[in-house]
């Protein structure tokens, strides 16, 4: 979430022509089915109440660049921060709204909203009945019961609570404040151990050997670069780790569907294999001027799906490169596309 000033001058327009009729309502989206395509969760601008979930339609590469307004007659809200499916629903996490939209993803209309968050970042689903949702504000985490979707309690946590990722009952929290990777147990609701890494944790992953792969951008403030970790799950030490040149800042950590690459943004896009020993010299999308603000895997064809935030004001774009890193197409999204979710 980033914070932008825009300073707004007002135009006036005056015209002798009678009013002209009033636009109907963009139709809601068609049915979707799972794997029909891509949702892209758009923040927006922070306090501008913009935020959108587009929808890229696989088949006729069809764009619908707001699907919930539409299907509710209402706008989404401000800062629309990530999204997951979860028991046939789709959970869509609005940030500075401080809610959470439950929608049928089929045709984004909502059936419950999820409200009393202070700042909720992401959702992850830890039980059949029972979701942890984490906070930029809120020193911890959420949990949610997933049959009323109600907020039924709360585990405390220093500072900012980021992405998360269930292992073997226990959940991994990042947090962007403390150099801490926090570790919850997910039946008891209890803290359980702390892991020193860095300031900065913004994304983690497993790999095909079981192995845990955290993410830090590190400390911009103080040019603290970032560092990318390696974390046995069974004992909790990290076991691998690797800093980032001065200045260099990377987010956005994911792995191949083989579980054997890694990628992350550092200004490009960059790749290594899981066994090499230290961090790629050169990139593997090179990001030629374009804001690089996030990407997904397609597990199906191994495609990259970035988006190109642009310049958090007009509308970005999501480009999709093949396995090998070549672009082949691109479409439009909202502002500031900060997720993308294939369904």
């Amino acid at each position: 979430m980033k914070k932008l000033y825009i300073f707004l001058i007002p135009v006036f327009l005056f015209s002798c022509k009678e009013d002209e009729p009033i636009e109907p309502a963009p139709a809601p989206v068609q049915t979707i089915q799972p794997g029909d395509g891509i949702f892209v969760t758009n923040e927006g601008n922070f306090q501008f109440g913009n935020a959108k979930v587009s929808f890229f339609r696989f088949s006729n590469s069809a764009v619908t660049e707001d699907v919930f307004q539409p299907a509710n007659n209402l706008p989404l809200g401000d800062v629309c921060q990530g999204m997951s499916f979860i028991n046939g629903a789709a959970y869509v996490v609005v940030n500075n709204s401080g809610k959470i939209e439950v929608v049928r993803p089929s045709d984004f209309v909502s059936i419950a909203t999820i409200t009393g968050f202070t700042s909720p970042r992401y959702i992850l689903q830890v039980s059949a009945t029972k979701a942890y949702v984490s906070d930029l504000y809120g020193n911890g985490l959420s949990t949610v019961n997933l049959t009323n979707n109600t907020i039924t309690g709360h585990i405390t946590i220093p500072g900012w609570t980021e992405r998360m990722l269930l292992v073997n009952g226990e959940v991994f929290v990042t947090n962007a404040e403390r150099n801490k990777l926090y570790v919850v147990n997910a039946s008891t609701d209890q803290l359980t151990d702390s892991i020193p890494v860095i300031k900065g944790g913004n994304s983690l992953v497993t790999d095909a050997n079981g192995k845990l792969w955290v993410l830090c951008s590190g400390d911009y403030l103080n040019t603290s670069p970032g560092e990318l970790f390696r974390v046995n799950t069974s004992t909790h030490a990290v076991e691998w780790n690797a800093p980032f040149p001065a200045n260099h800042y990377p987010t956005c950590l994911n792995i191949d569907p083989a579980g054997n690459a890694l990628y992350f943004i550092d200004t490009d896009i960059h790749k290594m294999n899981i066994t090499d020993s230290a961090l790629p010299a050169s990139a593997f999308i090179v990001a030629a001027g374009r804001n690089y603000y996030t990407f997904s895997i397609r597990s199906s064809t191994g495609d990259l799906y970035v988006s190109d935030a642009i310049d958090y004001v007009q509308r970005g774009r999501i480009y999709r490169f093949n396995s090998s890193g070549t672009e082949l197409s691109y479409f439009a999204a909202g502002v500031t596309p900060g997720g993308i979710w294939f369904y």
